[in-house]
């Protein structure tokens, strides 16, 4: 009765085509032995081969007709299954189309498949074969004697709808001369399962969800992907691709110590796995692991175990790679995540759902070069560091270094949260670069006894002067923490009315200021610099730091570097603790930044209006227009304005122009230039509004693709004064929803939905709007 458990399970697994009844299969075995062993029961115009020859060649070919096998007459088509015999080989000059490939697989199968360098596109399944007499039936591993399936230039693709493209029972990896490409482009929405190990020269997902299970029929495995073994291909080396194309998505099950998601062979790394921009990735286990020379993380990565500890992928060979770099890495489910000793961002850092974020201790680095965000996590974290060549790195919440926060390059943008930096001890602030933008505090803890300018340099970005305002502390310090803060307030004051310690009248002060407290008592004097960046000085002499209105503690020392313009200042330590820091000058026509007052682009009517307005111009020449499209990394000048001359009251400026075609996101910022050749730049401010004819002409849905929870619907103004209906429907045509539209019944429906692709029909008394829908 072995067999008949065995068999039993085999045809409940796999298909309706084999007797798929526990009962029946085990009632037939007294009656018929032969059908205990899985025979095949053919459907009508099925095809077997006779022998060797061309694909297309029907006189290669029999057809069952429902009682024998006769000639064929045309060749098979994506509807017809092939069964190809022991000894036959068909070689395809064209693309050709089938629905279950069967293989004989048992001894001396020979070559199957000359692909050339064509498609064979499956519409249904990979099977095995042997025969059982005059009878096919299926066998559980396909054969490693030879290349059956040949040459790597062809390729199997599967085609089609949601279904298993191969079976445990019907297939397996110990073909390791497999010299074909595998490519999964099913249609839209659709769902194709690896439930067998698969091994093959190259795999593609092309479209689609390519799932691959733990096939639990017997011990439990992993579906694993893996790779020819042949020495022809790069010897013992890593070797084959695994490719995941933009908008497809590649789901695993599989986890330690269970075999890897993807591997060569069992000591020998792949040699690429690549996630390109777009595409997906999704682990449900808690320990995946890949074994690859080399890992491209381009597009998303969800971790999504739904208990314990979820690990990110490791790798289990000397000779892999490491899989720490990431672009979109995204947290959901209720398991903890847990961070590895170091992580490498290029994209968003995003907790959706779901447990804890554990570290390693680890060390966290951003190094994108364009607009980052960390989402749902209060970041605490070992080690931060900052490296972006350009683009902002964005914060919705509190940012904790445990030890090391090291700025490099580019702008993070705080969104009016803290940061603190060295709250465990043993680190310390490392400034290279970059800048800091909406910070409120700065909780510097444990500061160094040595200031320097890389521990103690503290970047605030001038959001109303433009520019970088450092401040530096230099000298001994008694330890201790510090608490830094910038307020910014837009202007200068032009008439303070005080004068500084050593009786020099000062003429100018900035109304934005540096705010400290929180710092220990100490009499070791300390030298602090704060930059003018941005501003227009005449004499890097003139400088001054001042306080808020009044002169500030310590002494004046002379200005520094004509290129980063320093005010300087001798201060005891203790001295800085609650008093207020900014830039101030003793002399006329020394910093006058042009007094930006309002800035702003908008349509007016097809053509785009910039205007602006300055509170005092001196020695002033002219502004650039500058426009950068889709991001603010790329701006060019676009025109020029005079200016109107020296004044000391407000000036307005208007400048207008044509934009064929208009990206959703257009910035602006003007550059004025003096007499002089100097410059200084207003903040970046954003196209606002749309074209006449862009008015609210479309319909739009969001989020999308689409989960649960609220959906947002966005339809021209006279549809809702009509009313609407709303008709949903599968991409097949099959119609789910039709009646009058309600929010709440909308939202309760799209929930309930399978996971696919749908249409979204609003239907009002004259117009009809349709939209795509993914739903996760």
């Amino acid at each position: 009765m072995a067999f008949c458990k065995r068999y039993s399970v085999f045809a409940f697994l796999n298909s309706t085509r084999i007797y798929g009844n526990n009962l029946v299969i085990c009632f037939f075995i007294f009656l018929n032995p032969i059908l205990a062993y899985g025979q095949i029961i053919h459907e009508i115009n099925d095809y077997r081969s006779i022998g060797s020859g061309d694909y297309n060649n029907p006189a290669f070919w029999q057809v069952w007709d429902g009682v024998a096998w006769i000639a064929a007459s045309v060749k098979p088509e994506r509807n017809n299954n092939i069964f190809i015999d022991q000894g036959h080989e068909m070689r395809l000059i064209q693309n050709e189309e089938a629905k279950n490939v069967y293989l004989y697989s048992a001894a001396t199968p020979g070559r199957k498949l000359n692909l050339q360098t064509f498609e064979l596109q499956v519409y249904g399944a990979l099977r095995a074969i042997e025969r059982l007499g005059a009878d096919f039936i299926l066998n559980n591993v396909t054969n490693a004697s030879t290349d059956w399936i040949y040459p790597e230039t062809g390729k199997i693709v599967f085609r089609g709808s949601t279904r298993t493209v191969v079976d445990r029972p019907s297939w397996s990896a110990t073909n390791t001369n497999s010299r074909f490409t595998v490519v999964f482009n099913p249609d839209p929405g659709a769902t194709l399962t690896v439930n067998s190990a698969f091994k093959a020269n190259a795999f593609i997902i092309q479209s689609g969800t390519v799932i691959q299970t733990v096939n639990t029929m017997g011990i439990a495995a992993c579906s694993t992907f893996s790779f020819n073994n042949q020495a022809v291909f790069n010897g013992s080396g890593p070797y084959g691709n695994f490719v995941i194309e933009p908008g497809a998505t590649f789901i695993s099950q599989c986890y330690a110590p269970l075999d890897q998601i993807i591997r060569r062979s069992t000591s020998i790394p792949a040699a690429l796995f690549h996630l390109k921009p777009g595409a997906n990735l999704i682990l449900l286990a808690n320990d995946p692991t890949m074994d690859v020379a080399e890992f491209r993380f381009e597009g998303n990565v969800y971790y999504r175990s739904n208990s314990g500890n979820q690990r990110l992928v490791r790798t289990t060979f000397a000779t892999s790679g490491n899989p720490k770099t990431y672009n979109n890495i995204l947290f959901e489910n209720p398991s903890n995540k847990l961070l590895p000793d170091s992580l490498f961002l290029n994209g968003d850092f995003a907790r959706l759902t779901g447990g804890n974020i554990l570290e390693n201790p680890s060390y966290l680095r951003f190094q994108g070069s364009g607009i980052q965000q960390v989402i749902g996590f209060d970041m605490d974290i070992n080690q931060l560091e900052v490296n972006k060549p350009s683009g902002s790195l964005l914060f919705y919440a509190d940012v904790k270094s445990k030890t090391n926060f090291i700025m490099k390059n580019g702008q993070v943008d705080f969104s009016g949260f803290d940061l603190y930096v060295n709250t465990s001890g043993g680190g310390s602030l490392s400034y290279q670069g970059g800048k800091w933008l909406n910070l409120n505090h700065l909780y510097y803890n444990n500061i160094p006894s040595i200031l320097t300018t890389e521990n103690a340099t503290f970047p605030f970005e001038d959001l109303y002067q433009g520019g970088t305002r450092k401040i530096q502390l230099l000298g001994n310090s008694p330890g201790g923490n510090i608490s830094a803060r910038f307020l910014e307030i837009p202007g200068r004051n032009d008439d303070p009315n005080y004068d500084d310690i050593d009786g020099t009248p000062i003429l100018y002060q900035l109304n934005s200021y540096f705010e400290f407290s929180g710092l220990s008592p100490s009499t070791n004097p300390i030298e602090m610099r704060i930059s003018a960046d941005n501003l227009v000085v005449d004499d890097v002499d003139d400088l001054r730091i001042t306080g808020n209105g009044l002169a500030a503690q310590g002494n004046h020392l002379p200005g520094l570097d004509p290129s980063l313009l320093w005010a300087r200042r001798e201060i005891e330590f203790g001295a800085i603790n609650n008093n207020t820091f900014t830039v101030g000058s003793f002399r006329l026509l020394s910093v006058l930044p042009v007094n930006w007052l309002e800035m702003k682009a908008e349509f007016n009517k097809r053509e785009i209006n910039i205007s602006w307005s300055t509170a005092q111009e001196s020695n002033n020449q002219k502004f650039y227009i500058n426009r950068s499209i889709g991001n603010i990394e790329n701006f060019e000048t676009i025109g020029e304005i005079a200016s109107k001359g020296d004044a000391d009251e407000i000036q307005h400026y208007q400048f207008s122009y044509f934009e064929k075609t208009v990206s959703k996101h257009v910035y602006f910022q003007l550059e004025q230039v003096d007499f002089d050749g100097k410059k200084s730049s207003s903040k970046v401010f954003k196209l606002e509004g749309k074209k006449e004819n862009d008015q609210k002409m479309k319909a739009t849905i969001w989020p999308n693709p689409y989960e649960s929870g609220p959906i947002q619907i966005e339809l021209p103004e006279k549809v809702h004064k009509q009313g609407f209906s709303v008709r949903i429907s599968d991409m097949k045509g099959l119609h789910f929803l039709f009646e009058e539209y309600s929010q709440i019944q909308l939202e309760e429906f799209l929930e309930k939905l399978q996971p696919g692709v749908y249409l979204i029909e609003f239907v009002s008394l004259e117009k009809k709007y349709v939209l795509k829908l993914i739903k996760k």
